[in-house]
Order: structure tokens, then sequence, then C-alpha cells
């Protein structure tokens, strides 16, 4: 039995599991090395900071670690004026975590806030340690366990993110060939059934264009510590994909807004023809051959040939293999509308 491929987005998950673990062994070995005495604060800390990708890092991961500092600054705060100026404990600790548990509704990077400021605030003396001593050690845990997780999270760089996104651009182009399938077969699908799938495919697209924002700030910070330009737009190349969908449907609703009088396609053919175009396109996303002009000629002749003199099958044809090209488009390769047009012309009738 011939073992499955792993997919960038199963080898991202696994390297994002051995960053967690990393993160664990690194933090707590740096405590142990500067023998600070409770070394899972920084463990913690590492968890709560660490992102598969250094975009997502740099986006929610960032809300935390400023989170995470603020509540350490107004802990220690707290700390001093328990144990310098005289305040009551409990009444501080109350007061200062309540403040920063209504401050973070407002404004959400200070989430974190409290429960880091509790972590502070909650330190009692200890065997040849003040309380603030105490409070100043955890200051500093939490400060290794930020630098441990952000240090793993850019320790792969854009290619990562790039390779995930790759994957899951092409993931989306699969579930929509699905679609494409369904949507032909005889007897046509359940209008409920439909549309819960197309639900799916939006909320997917959803998450494709969050991770398209993560990996466009990776490649501007690749792209600033290496002085050279990275290939890509990862945003650019989540709305094509959005656009793809609207495009594969236009195929099914011109099918269904013919006159009877009109000629009809072949409908079996124009669902394989269109899914093959479009896996054909996720093939490339994930590594395979390259979804070329020629590539794109042979899809087209197919399309056109299911369409049976039926006109509106050109129109939405070039819209499909034009955006097609231009999501897999890769530097060197002619533009996508020319490339496009060439589709066009070698495949009318």
């Amino acid at each position: 039995m011939q073992a499955r491929a792993m997919s960038p987005s199963d080898a991202a998950d696994w390297t994002h599991a051995a960053q967690l673990g990393a993160a664990v062994g690194l933090a707590w070995g740096a405590s142990a090395l500067l023998r600070l005495p409770e070394g899972f604060w920084a463990v913690m800390s590492a968890l709560i900071v660490l992102r598969p990708t250094a975009g997502a890092t740099l986006g929610a991961g960032w809300d935390r670690i400023r989170g995470t500092l603020a509540g350490t600054l107004l802990g220690l705060a707290g700390v001093a004026l328990r144990h310098v100026h005289g305040f009551d404990g409990a009444t501080t600790t109350l007061f200062l975590v309540s403040l920063l548990a209504a401050a973070s509704a407002l404004l959400p990077w200070l989430r974190s806030a409290p429960i880091t400021a509790l972590i502070v605030l909650g330190s009692g003396g200890m065997a040849q340690h003040s309380a603030l001593q105490v409070a100043a050690l955890r200051a500093i845990e939490i400060g290794i366990g930020v630098g441990i997780g952000l240090l793993l999270s850019f320790a792969s760089l854009w290619q990562a993110t790039a390779r995930r996104f790759d994957a899951a651009c092409a993931q989306v182009l699969r579930r929509i060939a699905d679609q494409v399938r369904r949507d032909f077969a005889a007897p046509p699908p359940d209008a409920v059934e439909r549309e819960r799938r197309t639900d799916a495919l939006r909320a997917q697209l959803r998450a494709l264009a969050v991770l398209a924002v993560g990996a466009q700030r990776e490649a501007r910070m690749a792209n600033w510590l290496r002085r050279r330009p990275v290939q890509g737009d990862p945003v650019r190349m989540a709305r094509i994909a959005a656009r793809t969908l609207h495009d594969a449907a236009a195929f099914t609703r011109h099918a269904a807004l013919r006159r009877p009088d009109e000629p009809h396609e072949d409908s079996a053919a124009m669902a394989a023809a269109v899914a093959a175009a479009l896996e054909a396109a996720a093939a490339q996303l994930e590594g395979g051959p390259p979804f070329d002009e020629a590539a794109r000629r042979m899809h087209g002749r197919a399309i056109a040939s299911s369409a049976q003199d039926a006109t509106w099958v050109q129109p939405s044809m070039r819209l499909l293999l034009q955006d097609l090209a231009a999501l897999t488009k890769r530097p060197g390769t002619s533009p996508p509308h020319q490339a496009s047009a060439a589709c066009g012309r070698e495949a009318a009738p």
C-alpha cells in the first residue's frame, strides 16, 4: 500500500507542533540556566505568544505580547504599592485586575493583561526573596517566554507560510471543482444542500483571506530582512480565488437561464472540463505540473467542445481561465490577460 505524500498544510502543522514542543524545553531550560525559581511562568508565556506563523504572531500574537507586557508592568506597579507604600494587598489586586479586565473590553489587545497582572500580583514571599523580588522574577520569566515564542515563530519566516497559503488555495479550487460536478449532476442537487456547501466554501475563502494577510505581512518582513524582493501577493491571490468561485458558478447560472430554443450544452462534459481546469490549477499550487499556456489552451478546447454551439460558454470560459492564469502566474510567465485571450482564440469554433 502506497503511503500518502504529506501535504504542505500537514507539514506546516507538524512544524508548529515541533515549535510548541521546543518552546516548552527552551523556556524551561533558559529559566534553569539563569537559576530562576519558577520556570513554568516562562513556559506558559511562550505557549501563549507562539503562533503557527510569524505573520500570525505579528497580528493576533502581537496583541497578546502587548497585553502581556502591559499586565506585567501594571502588576509590578501594584506590588510596589503594596510593599513600599503599604496599600492593602487584596484591594490593590482586585482593583488593578478589574481595571484591566474592563479596559480589555474596549481595547482587545489588553485581553491577556488581566491574567498576567494577576500572576505577578499573586506572588508571595519566597525563601531568600521578598514579595517584590518574586514579582520582578516573574516579570523576567514572562519576558523570557515572550522572547522564545517570538524567536521560534520567526524561525521559518515566509517559506512555510507561503507553502501553507498555496495549499489552502489549492484546497479551495478543488472544492469549487467538486461543487461544479454536483451542480451539473442529474438529478440536480437539493437547494438546501447546495446552499450549505456554498456557505462552507465562503467560510473557507474567509479563512484564506485571513491567512493571506498574515502571509503578506510575513513576505514584507522577509523582504526587509533579506533586502531582496519576495515574489507573490497573497492578498491579491485570495481575492482571485474568491472570484474564481463566481466564475465557476456562472456556468451553472447561465445553463439554468438559457431559453428552450437555444442550443444546449453537454452538461456532463462541461462539468468535467471545468472541474479539470480548476484541479489542474490546484495541482500547480501544490507543486505539480505547471498550468501554463499550453495547458490552458487544452482545457479551453475541452470546455468549448462541451458547449455544442451554446454562445454563453465562451465569455464564461474566458473569465475562468483568466482568473486561473492569474492565480497560478509565476515570475517569467506571460501576462494572464494575454494567456486567456490566446485560450479564447484557440478554443473558438
